[in-house]
């Protein structure tokens, strides 16, 4: 994808958008010394673990991971592509873009702006034929459900006729065959058939959270099954990336989103006036949906059906959402209705008051514990408090903690102290906060230089390859901020030495160097995925200039060939144990031993200090 623009252009739009700017627009950040500090908005935490750093143009979570240049905080904030999100940071910064090429990337992007061009026209065509004669019967069915006209404007509802007729209305419009296919409105058949996807069914267009139509729900108004379909993946749609309505409810004041299963329920509850509603558009919640109710709300209440699979799906979500960083709530509806029909027979006030009253993730769970067990008995009782002590011991907060140990004791007749000590019991106590373990190491690094083996630490997680790819990186960050060892790691690693991973990276550096042009370490950053641009961030953070640098770049390379030589080892040593089933003769597991006392002996001369 990034071949659709010049690395020349590519550049210029990082640098005409300051990376401290753009990050304030999603995150409140303190300065401290060279950094900005703030809570990061990747995932859940209370300790500021992100960090921005100016005169490199990186952000970097030490909790999380992510990290990178300003294109990639886009790309992860937004749910962009590559070049979606040049085209979002060109806009921001009013740039114009540059004339499109021939190249894959290039035609993938005209399509997908072709097929939102189909989307937009036919989802004025559904609404068209809504509000033609022919759509009497939709309007009546709408009518009955008490939806008015201004909503049906709003939310752009439409009525698809019976038959097949768009293949021939679009390709009059001038849309390509390819387009109007990969769209997902009509199904290509045998023998040059084509078939409208949705037939006499109410529609509603699904929007991007830009406003984009990006594919269509479709209600059957006849006994035709399915009841409701809706458009497959396409290019410019996925269903977990998206939510029903967000495009309304992203700016409401209170920062407070309400999450609902069906498309009349958000559409009855924008007409009552609860407009920050929104619809997942399926039964359970992805994380990429999760990450976009954090971006625009602070709290989320859950409403889901009261039936076992909806109760399953509102279970699953609570978990997700709060292991990202939400505030959730879930909210009930008494005798199993779903929120339009509760609305349309108790008015907007009582579903604010079920708003209110909504319960928090503890209580929710708690709750459910308690419908399943009978605490009348001895042991149901003994069971519930087991299972609720589970639940609580999640509880970081001692306050709260004690608030709901009160509240379940006097409920339940069980002693606060016993409960607590099956609270405890379940707390393991070597738990340790990760995230501020790794910030606190963060603030530890002493101002002065160190040495290399001291200064960035390999995480004793990864495996040799996984080693040797970041060892890598550390030796190209090292190049950047000081180009006068360029010849020794050139004479000691050369290109053919990188990984297949970075040998790209590696040879842009070299090729770079080897003209003495100048690298600014955060343009390689434009190259990288998202993965890769974390961890070379992370790199660069730590700050790759040293009082030696020779000495740095001699002790990464030795570490390279002693990791490169240990998977040699490895390599030999699982032949030689599996001799029978490899069918090795004593002249061929001769010739292993003897590679295997040398690979030793390399790896003790590499290894001396």
């Amino acid at each position: 994808m990034k071949a659709f623009f010049t690395e020349e252009f590519i550049e210029e739009v990082r640098m005409n958008n300051d990376i401290v700017e753009v990050v304030s627009e999603y995150v409140h950040l303190k300065r401290k010394g060279r950094y900005f500090f703030g809570l990061c908005p990747f995932h859940n935490e209370r300790t500021p673990s992100f960090t921005v750093t100016p005169d490199l143009q990186i952000f970097n979570c030490f909790g999380c991971n992510k990290g990178g240049n300003v294109i990639h905080f886009i790309m992860s904030i937004e749910n962009l592509d590559f070049v979606e999100a040049i085209k979002f940071l060109a806009e921001r910064a009013g740039m114009e873009l540059p004339g499109n090429d021939n190249s894959e990337s290039a035609k993938e992007y005209k399509l997908k702006t072709e097929i939102l061009n189909i989307n937009k026209f036919v989802a004025q065509s559904y609404y068209n034929n809504l509000m033609s004669e022919k759509g009497s019967g939709a309007r009546e069915y709408l009518s009955r459900r008490k939806i008015n006209h201004a909503v049906v404007k709003k939310f752009g509802l439409g009525y698809s006729f019976p038959g097949n007729t768009l293949y021939e209305l679009l390709q009059e419009k001038g849309f390509s065959k390819e387009a109007i296919i990969k769209s997902g409105l009509v199904i290509e058949g045998k023998r040059g058939k084509y078939f409208d996807r949705f037939r006499n069914r109410l529609m509603f267009p699904i929007f991007d959270v830009r406003g984009n139509v990006i594919g269509f729900g479709g209600r059957a108004l006849d006994d035709t099954l399915p009841k409701y379909m809706n458009s497959p993946e396409t290019l410019v749609y996925n269903k977990g990336r998206n939510l029903y309505a967000l495009n309304f409810a992203k700016n409401f004041k209170d920062k407070k989103l309400i999450i609902v299963e069906g498309y009349m329920d958000v559409i009855t509850l924008h007409q009552n006036g609860i407009i920050n509603s929104v619809a997942s558009l399926g039964t359970a919640l992805t994380e990429n949906q999760g990450r976009l109710l954090k971006k625009y709300a602070e709290e989320v209440i859950i409403s889901f059906d009261a039936d076992a699979a909806g109760q399953k799906a509102a279970m699953r979500s609570l978990d997700m959402l709060t292991n990202i960083g939400c505030k959730v709530k879930v909210l009930t509806i008494p005798n199993g209705k779903d929120p339009d029909e509760y609305v349309r027979e108790n008015g907007p006030e009582a579903f604010k008051e079920l708003i209110d009253n909504s319960m928090n993730l503890v209580e929710y769970k708690i709750g459910a514990v308690k419908k399943n067990i009978d605490t009348n008995t001895t042991e149901g009782k003994i069971e519930f408090v087991k299972k609720a002590a589970e639940i609580l011991s999640l509880i970081e907060s001692p306050a709260e903690l004690e608030i709901y140990i009160r509240k379940i004791s006097e409920q339940y007749e069980i002693s606060m102290g016993s409960l607590y000590a099956e609270v405890q019991n379940r707390k393991s106590p070597k738990k340790v906060n990760k995230e501020l373990r790794s910030f606190s190491k963060r603030q530890n690094v002493p101002d002065g230089k160190k040495e290399f083996l001291n200064k960035i630490e390999i995480s004793k997680t990864f495996n040799n390859d996984k080693k040797i790819i970041y060892s890598e990186l550390i030796l190209i960050a090292i190049l950047c901020m000081d180009n006068s060892v360029f010849k020794l790691v050139k004479d000691k690693y050369d290109l053919n030495s990188f990984s297949e991973e970075n040998k790209h990276i590696a040879s842009y550096v070299y090729e770079k160097l080897e003209a003495k042009a100048r690298i600014v370490p955060v343009e390689l950053l434009n190259s990288m995925d998202a993965d890769k641009a974390g961890e070379f961030a992370r790199i660069l953070e730590q700050e790759c200039n040293f009082d030696d640098s020779e000495k740095a770049v001699v002790d990464i390379i030795n570490r390279l060939f002693t990791l490169k030589l240990e998977n040699r080892k490895q390599e030999i040593l699982e032949k030689i144990r599996n001799k029978d089933k490899l069918n090795l003769n004593s002249l061929q597991i001769n010739e292993l031993l003897k590679e295997l006392n040398d690979l030793v002996f390399e790896i003790k001369k590499y290894s001396e200090p």
